[in-house]
């Protein structure tokens, strides 16, 4: 809202510069025309016009000043608006990051128990046939990685939520 102010009133003023600007030309017109064809030794039209020049070369320069003034606000204005898009944009994306990591770390759990569970039951019948043993001790491996992956990737997403948020890393392009 504020910004919307700003910018509509560095509008006002951009329109009231240009206003000033034309005032001045017009002086600066008037004068020159007065140089040319009237009479040079009137002292007091001279210094109305040098007045009239004076007066509109002020009100540009104030109006100027005031334009550059509100242009660094509205800048400052925009980067506080981007800074809190950019923060809000982040802490969305670490939310995500992290609900992503407690899912992927509840899936590996349950891979973890199941492939243990029917390793563990084809251990115990692995006298029986060859491929339950080789089954079983594939599994067991399975399970090895899935419980390094456990440890792992969870983890690693969660640091990586907290650098998103804190800026540290970009936010993931999904």
């Amino acid at each position: 809202m504020a910004l919307t102010k700003l910018r509509s009133r560095h509008l006002t003023l951009n329109e009231r510069k240009a206003e000033a600007q034309s005032a001045l030309d017009q002086a600066r017109a008037d004068q020159q025309r007065y140089f040319f064809e009237s009479d040079i030794i009137d002292n007091g039209a001279i210094a109305k016009l040098e007045s009239a020049v004076d007066a509109a070369t002020l009100r540009l320069s104030s109006l100027s000043d005031a334009c550059t003034a509100l242009a660094a606000q509205i800048a400052d204005a925009e980067r506080t608006v981007a800074a809190e898009t950019e923060r809000e944009e982040r802490q969305a994306a670490a939310k995500d990051i992290l609900t992503t990591a407690d899912a992927i770390q509840e899936r590996l759990e349950a891979l973890l128990r199941e492939s243990r569970s029917v390793g563990e039951n084809l251990v115990a019948i692995r006298h029986l046939t060859f491929q339950a043993r080789e089954f079983g001790h594939y599994l067991d491996g399975v399970a090895t990685r899935l419980g390094v992956a456990l440890d792992v990737v969870p983890s690693q997403l969660r640091g990586l939520a907290k650098a998103v948020e804190l800026g540290e890393e970009q936010i993931p392009i999904a």
